[in-house]
């Protein structure tokens, strides 16, 4: 999604300046698949901190970061942007934290470290956004997603300490990022449409 992809429309690789937004369409649908599924994985009996989670469950939150791995390792080869498989790089590694938690921990160890995944790959997202913002526009909803994933990441981190708190805010994350992801999209569709 760099500004090179966009600079030119008359360009004969015109097609290729949509093809980040289309991995950001497809992102957002499978975030928003993810959320139902961790609800319907853990039913209506949520986990507490100290409880274990279910197995399926266990794995849709272990697994989710890799829709973050695939979007940005893809994205990076329209882009060839660093920072985007910096991302993917921290991103593989919360699969294996998140997993680590999830199927060996409880549900207050899974949610300390997917709060952490949230946290690193949050400011990651906020300050591409805001440097691409300075390059071209458009970047509000991601400046946004990343600076509400960076302090929701937080708030799980403290939140894990809690006997009270559960996973359900995970599934909410989920799919209120995939409406920023969806939001963004929309706006970098109508704003290259109009160059």
């Amino acid at each position: 999604m760099s500004a090179a992809l966009h600079s030119n429309p008359a360009a004969p690789g015109t097609a290729l300046r949509t093809i980040p937004r289309q991995i950001t369409v497809a992102r957002a649908g499978f975030a928003l698949v993810w959320a139902a599924a961790v609800v319907i994985a853990v039913g209506n009996k949520v986990p507490t901190t100290g409880t274990e989670l279910p197995t399926v469950a266990a794995f849709l939150l272990a697994s989710y970061p890799l829709i973050d791995v695939v979007a940005s390792l893809v994205t990076a080869t329209f882009t060839d942007t660093r920072a985007l498989r910096i991302n993917a790089a921290v991103s593989a590694l919360a699969v294996v934290g998140i997993s680590v938690a999830a199927f060996g921990s409880d549900a207050g160890a899974t949610l300390a470290a997917f709060g952490a995944w949230a946290a690193v790959s949050g400011a990651i997202q906020f300050g591409m956004a805001v440097h691409r913002r300075r390059a071209r526009g458009g970047q509000l909803p991601m400046i946004v997603s990343g600076g509400l994933s960076t302090l929701a990441g937080l708030s799980f981190i403290a939140a894990s300490r809690n006997d009270e708190a559960h996973l359900a805010t995970l599934a909410g994350y989920m799919a209120f990022g995939a409406v920023l992801y969806l939001l963004w999209a929309r706006r970098d569709d109508t704003s290259s449409a109009g160059t």
